[in-house]
């Protein structure tokens, strides 16, 4: 067999073999990407519950500086019952009013707090729904994987045999060669030459549609143990039926 006919198996191979591995790729893809947004609703998760913690805290700090306020009233209320003069008595009365006014404050503060967190609880709420539906649909992601992976395996690893079988029967330099371009067009590393106008001589690659100059084609055609590329998309050439008849005739 020449060179190329052993590209070509090998080309054939290639491509059954990734497109059994894109099986199990694709369910990977899904599960990596429910995976983020869990990890996205977990995240926000813990923001919140931060977030919450803080302004519980910040209640607590309200209320402890609001219950000392309250004492210092009381006290203020006893000494201003037992004021001598009005002189006192107002000077007393000022400071009971002035810690009214910074009693209204830390009430509303504590009010503005409370109400912060319950919004924070009924959005703690929401995600938790979101987190049990998406781990439900992260458990099936793992289960159709894990169900690709065994329904392929058997077939994968006959297919990976094969092509190394395949590979051997090729020079190592053009071997590197299909293997770069396969890896650089997802397993697309040959293309064949396709007659455009048989009176014209006119040839293109039927990959990326360039012009093919017809020693390039002769070339392909009559040096069967030669690689040749093309030169839009450095694909490895190989001649198409059409292309080979219209040469004959």
């Amino acid at each position: 067999m020449t060179l190329i006919e052993d590209l070509l198996i090998l080309y054939s191979v290639e491509r059954r073999l990734r497109g059994l591995r894109s099986r199990v790729d694709s369910a990977e893809t899904y599960l990596r990407v429910q995976q983020r947004q869990l990890n996205t609703l977990l995240e926000r998760q813990e923001e919140l519950e931060t977030h919450k913690r803080q302004r519980q805290a910040h209640t607590g700090n309200l209320e402890t500086e609001a219950g000392a306020v309250d004492e210092r009233t009381e006290k203020l209320r006893e000494e201003l019952n037992a004021a001598s003069n009005t002189r006192q008595y107002h000077a007393v009365l000022n400071e009971v009013n002035t810690l009214k006014d910074k009693r209204k404050e830390f009430d509303e503060q504590t009010l503005a707090e409370m109400t912060a967190v319950e919004k924070i609880e009924e959005e703690l709420a929401e995600l938790e729904i979101q987190i049990a539906e998406r781990k439900k649909v992260l458990d099936s992601a793992e289960e159709e994987l894990e169900s690709r992976r065994a329904e392929i395996k058997d077939s994968l690893a006959t297919l990976e045999a094969e092509r190394d079988e395949k590979a051997d029967a090729i020079p190592s330099n053009a071997q590197q060669l299909f293997d770069d371009l396969a890896d650089d067009f997802d397993g697309e590393a040959m293309a064949s030459i396709e007659l455009i106008d048989k009176r014209r001589r006119e040839y293109a690659c039927n990959t990326c549609n360039v012009h093919l100059p017809f020693d390039i084609v002769n070339r392909v055609t009559g040096r069967p143990d030669e690689v040749v590329q093309c030169q839009g998309c450095l694909r490895i050439l190989y001649a198409s039926d059409g292309c080979r008849e219209a040469l004959v005739k």
